[in-house]
């Protein structure tokens, strides 16, 4: 298992290197935030109403009264947005997320096979993203039925996705000031 994620962590620090792949995925992130997500909940009418996989977390109580708080059409809207926009986003932001922090990883510490693998904590987050949208699918599936665990087990999921998107910003925010600050020191001559 180790060599395997060594791999896949070789892997995206090779793929890093690549300018138009990080460009490339840029442009989708953005224009997920920027387009994407506005459009589909401007199409299903939930503007007003509370999206569930924004929130760090809640209780079942909360999540159903969320879901019977939306019309049919805007339980339609979620199923869309949770079902299939939401389940190619977390690619986007996971692999973006990967290839910054191997991109800055690797001129920070060329060579060095410490903490090697720490570009692949943003798929942690992604796997949990995963978890919380089949957990949401699931309760709106069977609405107007209360599926108390899977409610409980969607909220778990979605603040551990919050979490390891943090620390990953973090790890890569890390990186990225220890870049500039190797890149300033080469530049001034220090």
């Amino acid at each position: 298992m180790k060599a395997l994620l060594c791999n896949l962590s070789d892997w995206f620090y090779e793929k890093s290197k690549n300018n138009l792949a990080l460009l490339l995925l840029l442009v989708v992130f953005l224009s997920f935030q920027a387009f994407l997500f506005s459009y589909i909940i401007k199409l299903y009418g939930l503007q007003e109403h509370v999206i569930l996989d924004l929130k760090f977390g809640f209780n079942p109580e909360f999540a159903f009264e969320v879901i019977s708080g939306y019309c049919e059409r805007g339980r339609q809207g979620i199923m869309v947005l949770t079902g299939i926009v939401d389940m190619i986003y977390p690619l986007i932001y996971g692999s973006l997320l990967v290839l910054l922090i191997s991109r800055f990883r690797g001129k920070v510490n060329s060579g060095s096979n410490t903490n090697q693998t720490i570009n692949l904590l943003p798929v942690v987050a992604v796997f949990f993203d995963f978890l919380e949208n089949t957990g949401i699918l699931i309760m709106i599936n069977y609405y107007p039925e209360q599926v108390i665990p899977i409610a409980w087990i969607a909220s778990f999921a979605g603040m551990f996705k919050w979490v390891f998107l943090g620390i990953s910003v973090i790890i890569l925010l890390i990186y990225l000031i220890k870049a500039l600050h190797n890149w300033n020191s080469r530049v001034s001559g220090n």
